[in-house]
């Protein structure tokens, strides 16, 4: 399957395309779907009505398609949701299906915890999206945590185009296999370090999307706006109980500094947790590795030496050497 899938899917969506793919190995074997599925033969053409939401997919159905070397199929971009929905719930037998590759498993976490972010993001008050988007990261953690190549496996799928939605992603991934070398955390702490990373921006989505994406350098007022969004996410996180103390801390100090120059509390040293400055360290690499719209993204080399040359000051020097062993071996051989 082609790393490419991933963006297609959400390019399909954002773009409001009438057909986007999907992967054939995030079709489970003897479920409904509840989606229409079509196929498509010629790129010039759309595609064809290939099998009707309510039948069943088949593992016959399956190999067919796989003698025939089709990767993936594409369904109505109207019934997106029922697609989320559906690998939701289908999630933990997709990871731990032992015929699926890593790379099939990590094509699929990713791309459907970026859409299910991303629906969070639009609304976090309304609904149950906190409640699915903390399933999600619990799915994400029993992967990286059960899977000892799962990161470099992620790192291949991971989007390089800034967005609040993939960056909240990129982030929980960096962030949790940090804590994996850095600290033994038993499953229920590593699994809510996990839940803070993901959450770590949600305050973002009560910035005025004008000032969220400029694509000029911010005013001053502007600035003190976006510097609300830790507090914002804290307040709107406490209020859903979403999250723990460590989630919380995560989601209200990730500016933080080591210096004390950093927002919203002034933190300084070690009044900053453990998991606070793991996440900080994720934040600023990817934060400098994604494309945004005032700039390009920078290569992870320059990345890393800029945050050594100009940032150590601000970040925990100790887990930023770790993170760069990390970064230069993800498998952790």
């Amino acid at each position: 399957m082609s790393g490419s899938v991933s963006a297609s899917i959400l390019a399909g969506i954002q773009a409001e395309e009438p057909y986007f793919p999907v992967p054939l190995a995030s079709l489970r074997p003897d479920t409904v779907t509840g989606f229409d599925l079509y196929l498509r033969s010629d790129p010039d053409q759309p595609p064809v009505l290939y099998r009707e939401k309510h039948l069943p997919f088949t593992e016959q159905v399956r190999e067919r398609l796989e003698i025939s070397r089709v990767e993936v199929l594409y369904i109505q971009t109207a019934q997106a949701q029922q697609y989320r929905r559906y690998i939701e719930q289908n999630l933990g037998a997709i990871l731990t299906d032992k015929k699926l590759p890593m790379e099939d498993k990590s094509e699929v976490l990713y791309t459907t915890a970026q859409g299910l972010v991303r629906e969070m993001l639009q609304d976090p008050s309304k609904g149950d999206a906190i409640q699915r988007s903390a399933g999600l990261a619990e799915s994400t953690v029993q992967f990286m945590h059960q899977q000892k190549t799962a990161f470099e496996h992620l790192l291949k799928v991971t989007s390089y185009d800034y967005q609040t939605y993939t960056h909240s992603v990129n982030v929980c991934v960096y962030a949790v296999a940090l804590a994996q070398r850095a600290y033994r955390l038993d499953f229920p702490t590593l699994l809510e370090f996990g839940q803070g990373a993901l959450f770590h921006d949600v305050g973002k989505s009560m910035i005025d999307p004008l000032i969220l994406n400029s694509r000029t350098r911010l005013s001053d007022e502007q600035w003190e706006i976006m510097k609300r969004h830790p507090v914002l996410g804290y307040d709107l996180l406490e209020k859903a109980d979403g999250l723990g103390d460590i989630g919380l801390d995560i989601v209200r100090h990730h500016h933080e500094k080591i210096s004390g120059k950093g927002y919203p509390d002034g933190l300084r040293g070690g009044s900053i947790s453990p998991y606070v400055r793991m996440v900080a360290v994720a934040d600023v690499f990817d934060a400098l590795t994604t494309r945004r719209p005032h700039r390009q993204a920078m290569s992870s080399f320059k990345a890393l030496k800029l945050m050594h040359e100009e940032m150590l000051a601000d970040l925990d020097k100790e887990l930023f050497t770790i993170f760069v062993k990390m970064m230069g071996n993800p498998r952790g051989d």
